[in-house]
């Protein structure tokens, strides 16, 4: 049986492991940290990302994650309602629950941490591996499914390191809270701000809040940054808790990232390694959709993998994929140009009919 390392343990990592193992490979995943831990907070999945983990066997164990509907409306700061046709519905996962099944389904025999890939040397009958700790190991296939930052991306694409994007920050944090928070659906406000206020079925909270072209005071923390964005989305006449939670939220609970993105690039494979998820194209959660197109990377490339030898298999996979997501970036840049909350929504409503179109799946 041929084998498959896959480095990185995130959900796409994990994904790609189910996939390809049903394709007849024996999976091997290394992830870098100590720990299997999913990092972040609310996380939108569609219709087509549901089919997609159904296709990987999760069917019956879907109902663990206890996926919350996502209203398919908008808001502006006074309240209003941002209408959208045909907007396909959503739901909201708690990220780590998402992550902490799909390890599930892997195994622990599958699956070791602490393994820090820092280099690969491909051949013609593989790839070998090496990590930080001086280990090194054998495989027939190399998918790196390890994020933003990849190592593998860096040596198979030398110069295709991310970038920070247009001063686009994101705060968020999941806390109890006992009282009514609103509707839950998504505001977009002023200054080119959004955010969103939901409640996951076990009772606890989760707020985002995330601007573009801003810049942050060094001198305030966290929480201090996302409260003062808070009159963006919301100003006071209409019931919507984010100001009451975010200050309920302890400092150290409080998430803050600087978002960065991957440059487009020509080359996703080799003849024995491969990219998928944010390694191949993170691009700005703006487009609400970073995983399910991660975890679509890992059906196809399954799908490719299960019908021709290694190497045309990767240029199928590659050819697919250059292809879509040169799409995804034009949709993505769409939005990011929105001048008003209504072009957003209208932008990204038919983004996600194009993602849910038939013959794109």
């Amino acid at each position: 049986m041929s084998r498959v390392i896959i480095a990185g343990a995130g959900i796409v990592g994990l994904s790609t492991a189910l996939s390809v193992r049903r394709a007849g490979f024996e999976v091997a995943v290394r992830e870098r940290a100590p720990r299997i831990r999913e990092t972040g907070a609310a996380l939108g999945v569609w219709p087509h990302t549901i089919r997609e983990l159904e296709r990987l066997g999760l069917g019956a164990r879907l109902a663990e994650i206890k996926a919350e509907p996502s209203s398919v409306r908008y808001r502006d700061f006074s309240g209003a309602e941002l209408a959208a046709t045909g907007m396909p519905p959503g739901r909201t996962v708690y990220r780590p629950r998402l992550g902490a099944l799909l390890a599930s389904a892997v195994g622990a025999d599958d699956l070791r941490t602490g393994k820090e890939l820092v280099d690969y040397a491909e051949d013609r009958d593989g790839v070998t591996v090496y990590y930080a700790d001086g280990d090194h190991e054998r495989a027939d296939l190399l998918v790196g499914a390890d994020g933003l930052n990849s190592r593998v991306r860096a040596i198979l694409a030398p110069g295709s390191e991310s970038r920070h994007q247009d001063g686009h920050h994101v705060w968020r944090a999941v806390l109890p809270f006992d009282g009514e928070i609103g509707d839950g659906c998504p505001v977009l406000g002023r200054d080119r701000t959004r955010g969103t206020l939901v409640r996951f079925a076990d009772g606890s909270c989760c707020w985002v809040i995330a601007q573009f072209g801003t810049t942050t005071d060094t001198t305030r923390t966290g929480k201090e940054e996302a409260l003062a964005r808070v009159s963006n989305l919301h100003d006071g006449t209409w019931p919507f808790a984010l100001r009451e939670v975010v200050l309920a939220t302890p400092e150290d609970s409080v998430l803050h990232s600087r978002v960065a993105v991957v440059p487009p690039i020509s080359r996703w494979a080799s003849d024995r390694v491969v990219l998928a998820g944010d390694a191949a194209h993170a691009m700005s959660p703006h487009i609400g959709s970073g995983a399910s197109l991660g975890i679509e990377d890992a059906r196809v490339l399954g799908e490719c993998l299960g019908r021709a030898g290694i190497t045309p298999a990767l240029a199928a996979y590659q050819h697919d994929r250059i292809a879509r997501y040169r799409h995804v970036r034009r949709y993505a840049d769409a939005m990011a140009a929105a001048s008003t909350p209504l072009s957003y929504v209208e932008r990204f409503s038919e983004y996600l009919n194009w993602l849910h179109a038939p013959a794109t799946r």
